[in-house]
């Protein structure tokens, strides 16, 4: 569990979780189905079981490291780090948040703490934040952390029926300052 504010915590992903995270799903299908495909293949509550047992080993090199985001006591979203490189000290961080979550700076403040997170305990040197090229609000949380934008990854995500392009962020150890971050 990361507490990251009084309003805002990290917990891992859980089995008793998911008949409230098929909910959040379900009420914003429009919404996150606009940039995430997995959302039509989460049918049902039975759906979103087989992937918390999936994601289960919490393990960022071998697998997905997930966390529920609560937001006053309601699950707002997902965070992960994925694609653990051990040998080189670096992975991805992934996320998404309901619509009625958005604009509160909850996923910015998640994000921080994952990062924290991530280089201070896990050890890694360089944290990759990858979103999709009309996706604004997802690219504004490596904004808002001072990632630097490292260029375009050309057809990197197959959404729906077509390819689109992904705006590669970077972070590394030596240039992220926690007393910055922390008073934003």
């Amino acid at each position: 569990m990361v507490i990251v504010d009084s309003e805002i915590t990290l917990l891992d992903l859980e089995m008793s979780s998911s008949d409230a995270l098929f909910r959040l799903i379900d009420n914003d299908r429009d919404y996150l189905g606009k940039w995430l495909s997995w959302v039509d293949t989460t049918r049902s509550v039975m759906d979103t079981i087989n992937y918390i047992f999936a994601m289960s080993e919490h393990d960022i090199y071998s697998s997905r490291y997930v966390m529920e985001i609560w937001y006053n006591n309601l699950i707002a979203g997902l965070i992960d780090v994925h694609n653990g490189d051990k040998i080189n000290k670096k992975a991805e961080i992934g996320y998404w948040l309901g619509e009625q979550f958005q604009g509160k700076g909850i996923m910015t403040k998640s994000c921080r703490a994952v990062i924290n997170y991530a280089f201070n305990e896990v050890g890694l040197n360089r944290i990759t934040i990858k979103c999709a090229e009309g996706n604004i609000k997802s690219q504004a949380i490596p904004k808002n952390l001072n990632f630097t934008f490292e260029g375009i990854e050309r057809s990197g995500q197959f959404l729906y029926d077509k390819f689109v392009d992904l705006y590669v962020f970077s972070m590394i150890k030596k240039d992220w300052s926690n007393d910055i971050n922390e008073k934003q």
